[in-house]
C-alpha cells in the first residue's frame, strides 16, 4: 500500500532516526512519513525506541535481544534529473509570502543540495511549519503514547493472533530477512510490523531520514532560531494508525510483504517525482492507489488535509513569512493543499 507509506509521514521517516542501533535502545519510533516516503509522515523514532524496549524486556527474560542486520553496500544513486520546477509552491498575500514544500521522509545524501527556490524559501521564512513537532517525539511521554496504541485491546488483535497462519510466516520470513525478528514484534498490532519492516528496508537500500526534507528542515530550523510550529501532535498522528480495523492492518501486511520487492523502484518513482515537480505523476503514485481504500484516504488525507486547512489560513493574513512542510502526497489530489487553497482564491506559483 504506497499510499500507507506515504500518509505515515513522521511515523515511518523517523523510524530509524539514530539508525539500526536505535532499535537497540530504550527508546522509541515515530514516524511516518509516513511520509515513509512522500506523506510521512511520518512515527518512526518513538516507535522504533518501543520495540527496543520490547526487545529490552525479553532479553531480561531470557529471550535473544534484537540483532538488525547490516545491509550489502549500498550502490550509490544517482541524483534524479532535474527539471526547472520543484515540488514548492509560492504563495504572495498583501501581509506577506508562504511557501508550501512537499516532503519526502527519506531521502539520501545523493538527493542534496535541495533546489535553489527550495534554499532560499526557508532561509526567507520567519517561521517554519511541520506535520510534527519532531522534539515531542523523544520525551518519556512519546514512549507512552506508541506504547498505548502499539498494544492490542484485546488477545485477538496482536500480529500473532491477527494474521493466518500462513500470513504469519511469511511475515516471519520477510522481516528476518531485513533482521528483524518477529518475535520481538508480534505481541503488537499489525501495522507496528507494516510501519517498522518497510522503513528499515529503506534504510538498508541507503535512505534515512537524516535527509529526509522535514528531518532537514527542522534541525536547520532549530539551529537558526526559527519559530517551529506543528499541525499535529504525536498521539493524533499514531491515532490514525491505531484506528485502523484489524481486517485492514491485516491487508497492510500482505501488501506490505508483497511490496518489499518492489520497494526501491516504486520509492525511486516517487523521489523522482518530488525532484521534478512533477505533480501528475506523484498523484498517481500516491492518491490514485488510495483510491482503492476510500475510507482510508478520506483518514489519512481527506480529513488531514481539511484540518490543516483551518490552521493554514491564518497564516496567510500574518505579517511573518512562512514555509509550510507537509507529505507530498497531502498537497496534490482533488482534496489537497494546493486545490484547497486555490478553492480560496489564492494563487499559487509551482517554483
Amino acid at each position: 500500500m504506497r499510499f500507507l507509506r506515504t500518509a505515515s509521514s513522521v511515523f515511518s521517516a523517523y523510524l530509524l532516526k539514530k539508525g539500526a542501533k536505535g532499535l537497540l535502545r530504550a527508546s522509541v519510533c515515530i514516524a511516518v512519513g509516513l511520509q515513509v516516503s512522500a506523506s510521512r509522515p511520518a512515527v518512526g523514532q518513538v516507535l522504533s525506541q518501543t520495540v527496543s524496549q520490547a526487545v529490552e524486556t525479553q532479553s531480561a527474560h531470557g529471550s535473544q535481544p534484537l540483532r538488525v542486520s547490516q545491509a550489502a553496500p549500498v550502490t550509490k544513486k544517482p541524483i534524479p534529473s532535474q527539471t526547472d520546477s520543484s515540488f514548492l509552491w509560492t504563495i504572495d498575500t498583501p501581509s506577506n509570502t508562504v511557501y508550501l514544500l512537499g516532503s519526502v521522509h527519506m531521502l539520501s545524501a545523493e538527493d542534496y543540495p535541495l533546489a535553489q527556490p527550495i534554499q532560499a524559501a526557508f532561509l526567507d521564512a520567519e517561521t517554519v511549519v511541520f506535520e510534527l513537532d519532531l522534539n515531542e517525539t523523544t520525551t518519556p511521554e512519546a514512549i507512552n503514547t506508541v506504547l498505548e496504541s502499539a498494544l492490542p485491546d484485546n488477545q485477538n488483535e496482536s500480529l500473532r493472533a491477527a494474521l493466518t497462519p500462513e500470513l504469519y510466516d511469511l511475515a516471519a520470513d520477510a522481516s528476518a530477512d531485513i533482521g528483524l525478528p518477529i518475535a520481538s514484534i508480534d505481541r503488537f498490532e499489525p501495522w507496528v510490523f507494516s510501519t517498522n519492516l518497510e522503513v528499515m528496508k529503506l534504510a538498508q537500500l541507503g535512505f534515512s531520514n537524516e535527509y529526509g526534507v522535514d528531518g532537514y528542515f527542522f534541525q536547520r530550523a532549530l539551529e537558526a532560531g526559527k519559530e517551529i510550529v506543528a499541525l499535529e501532535t504525536l498521539a493524533e498522528q499514531i491515532g490514525l494508525f491505531d484506528s485502523l480495523p484489524i481486517a485492514t492492518q491485516q491487508a497492510f501486511v500482505e501488501q506490505t510483504i508483497n511490496d518489499l520487492e518492489t520497494l526501491e523502484t516504486s520509492f525511486n518513482d516517487i523521489r523522482t517525482a518530488w525532484h521534478n515537480g512533477d505533480v501528475d505523476t506523484m498523484e498517481a503514485l500516491v492518491i490514485g492507489e488510495s483510491q482503492n481504500y476510500p475510507a482510508l484516504h478520506d483518514a489519512l488525507f481527506t480529513q488531514r488535509n481539511n484540518a490543516w486547512m483551518d490552521a493554514i489560513a491564518p497564516m496567510l493574513n500574518q505579517s511573518d513569512d512562512y514555509l509550510i512542510v507537509v507529505g507530498a502526497g497531502h498537497l496534490v489530489g482533488e482534496t489537497g493543499l494546493i486545490e484547497q487553497l486555490q478553492a480560496l482564491g489564492y494563487i499559487l506559483e509551482q517554483q
